[in-house]
């Protein structure tokens, strides 16, 4: 019953069509600790406001992770995409912390459940043989925009009503995403629905899944990678500018434009590796050069560091999704992949919230090198795993 044919159908085209769209509004935000200075807003909120819409997800994912299936996402998809149309232009109306809480709660809620949808129906179309390609291709899709917005908004977005227009133009790629929502077909003719045994799936074989030590250590990695990534996505560019940068914003075009390159060179090469023992260097890598961002002494070392995390990021991001569905039976391939966006969501509300409150008492250094010791134990958990050769 594996699917046979190739990977870039029509179904996957769309999806990850509409996954561009939905990362293209959330690199939005990389203005919103500015927009939240502009509001009055106390600084000891900014994390949690900026990781508040993370929160949804510990609550409607793993729900989520258990229910959607190729025969229920393609609807769930319809309302994510509404529900994250109406919270994008809610945010007009949300200028005070208690509004801004509910909106940013909401807005998660939406686009977790937009994730979810899109990762249910995706794994019916990637072929087994073609995992680290596949992956690799849909973390370019969602790096796209952030090589983008990011220093366009820096340049285009001077004032608060600025952002607030840019929200409501979001809100209207979010309704035209709607279209190609209906490109996709029903699920009955998906290739490989018979192993999605969504049905079948029961709390105990959830719980007996998620004790694989396999999958644990990956969940475990994955939580301490993207809670360093949202450490660096949300405070880089205030600490850019306190260093003297002109335009922090370039930190991310770099990283992104390396990302994807290494992505799309390297992506037919991922499934001839040991995506294991890769990851875990990568991740070693990784924690070296975040302790040398708080040694920062030049506009040259801020991009040549931006390269080296850019490299890293790109490697390790697509080969976890890759290892987590290689790993996975069948059956349990979307609920895993749906488990990691929870932990993975997980980061973007704990980085955010751990690095405003570090800031505020022992300043940036600090954060970085907690991002350097968060991805130091990453890669000791990737080698003691390969030790034993569990993976």
């Amino acid at each position: 019953m594996e699917q046979k044919q190739g990977l870039f159908t029509k179904e996957f085209i769309a999806l990850n069509t509409i996954f561009l769209f939905a990362a293209a509004v959330m690199a939005v935000f990389f203005q919103f600790q500015n927009y939240l200075q502009s509001l009055g807003i106390a600084f000891a909120w900014f994390g949690f406001i900026m990781g508040a819409d993370s929160l949804a997800s510990f609550v409607l994912q793993p729900f989520l992770s258990v229910y959607l299936n190729a025969k229920n996402s393609r609807k769930w998809l319809f309302i994510s995409i509404s529900g994250m149309a109406v919270m994008l232009f809610s945010y007009k109306f949300a200028l005070d912390l208690p509004s801004l809480i509910a909106v940013r709660i909401l807005h998660g809620a939406a686009f977790v459940c937009l994730m979810s949808a899109i990762v249910a129906m995706m794994v019916n179309y990637i072929p087994s043989e073609k995992s680290g390609q596949a992956f690799g291709l849909v973390s370019v899709v969602r790096l796209v925009p952030y090589s983008i917005v990011p220093p366009l908004l820096t340049a285009t977005n001077k004032t608060p009503a600025d952002f607030q227009a840019t929200l409501i133009y979001s809100s209207i790629l979010m309704i035209f995403s709607l279209s190609l929502a209906y490109q996709i077909k029903p699920s009955q003719s998906v290739g490989q629905d018979c192993h999605s045994d969504q049905h079948g799936i029961n709390m105990k074989r959830l719980f007996d899944n998620i004790k694989d030590r396999k999958i644990a250590v990956l969940f475990a990695v994955n939580l301490l990678l993207y809670s360093a990534y949202t450490i660096i996505f949300f405070f880089i560019k205030e600490y850019g500018h306190r260093k003297g940068i002109e335009n922090p914003g370039y930190f991310f075009t770099i990283a992104t434009v390396v990302m994807i390159g290494i992505r799309l060179i390297g992506g037919t090469f991922f499934d001839r590796l040991n995506k294991a023992t890769i990851t875990g260097l990568s991740m070693a890598g990784l924690a070296v050069c975040y302790a040398l961002v708080a040694h920062i002494f030049s506009e040259g070392m801020f991009y040549v560091l931006a390269f080296f995390i850019g490299l890293g990021w790109g490697i390790v991001m697509p080969l976890l999704n890759a290892l987590i569905f290689d790993f996975s039976p069948p059956a349990f391939r979307a609920t895993n992949l749906n488990l990691s966006l929870v932990v993975m969501q997980g980061g973007f509300f704990i980085g955010p919230f751990i690095g405003g409150i570090i800031i505020g008492r022992w300043g940036y250094n600090t954060i970085f090198y907690l991002c350097a010791l968060l991805s130091f134990f990453a890669a000791a958990l990737m080698h003691i795993t390969m030790k034993r050769r569990s993976l």
